[in-house]
């Protein structure tokens, strides 16, 4: 999980910027409140492009986790907006997957870059299993591990006492925070930060001597 910006930006030639174009108000307190509503435009739409391009970027099948799991936290205290994600490490169902057949392991594409590759390591194939929740996921098992004592008579109980009593894991994969604090995202996004600030003061500035 990530508490940190991904963009960061100085304001402070901002803020001077306006309080010179407020100067004419008799109330110049106002400008702190006109820095910060740029501030949180421009954040707004550099998380949208930090969206954009890790959408880009990788191949999930649900791709509105980029949004429901990041956000802009604005700060009145220090005049600030920082786009904030939190988030832990994925299924790799969310991705585009295919599940296995009776001789091949369940496969998966992580990256629109890449193509569909078998989950397959040390022999052991990958392949879709429904937990007991009900959650279905793809798995792998994981070469000389054992269940428990308690969980192989819960195996047993349930599938019989022929069945395989090597340990299973869910596969998963990068989490939002992972995704959208990619460099080259992040570098888009901090760009557009540069190109929009100005842009966003100037129309502020108006609204306020209004």
């Amino acid at each position: 999980m990530s508490d940190e910006p991904f963009v960061v930006v100085d304001v402070d030639e901002g803020l001077e910027r306006i309080l010179r174009s407020l100067q004419k108000l008799p109330d110049q307190l106002a400008a702190p409140q006109v820095l910060q509503k740029a501030l949180n435009t421009t954040a707004r739409k550099a998380r949208t492009r930090l969206i954009k391009e890790a959408g880009k970027r990788y191949a999930l099948s649900k791709p509105e986790a980029l949004k429901t799991e990041s956000k802009v936290e604005a700060s009145t205290s220090d005049t600030s907006a920082a786009i904030i994600s939190k988030g832990s490490m994925r299924d790799i169902m969310d991705f585009l997957t295919q599940p296995n057949s009776d001789t091949a392991a369940a496969a998966a594409q992580v990256l629109n870059s890449g193509s569909m590759s078998p989950l397959e390591n040390n022999g052991m194939k990958a392949f879709v299993a429904r937990f007991a929740s009900g959650h279905v996921a793809i798995v792998q098992r994981q070469a000389n591990k054992r269940y428990t004592s308690a969980g192989a008579s819960t195996r047993a109980e349930k599938y019989g006492s022929g069945v395989d009593m090597t340990k299973i894991k869910k596969l998963l994969s990068p989490a939002v925070p992972q995704m959208l604090g990619n460099a080259e995202g992040v570098e888009a996004a901090q760009a557009l930060v540069i190109e929009l600030l100005d842009k966003e003061l100037d129309k502020q500035i108006e609204k306020a001597l209004e």
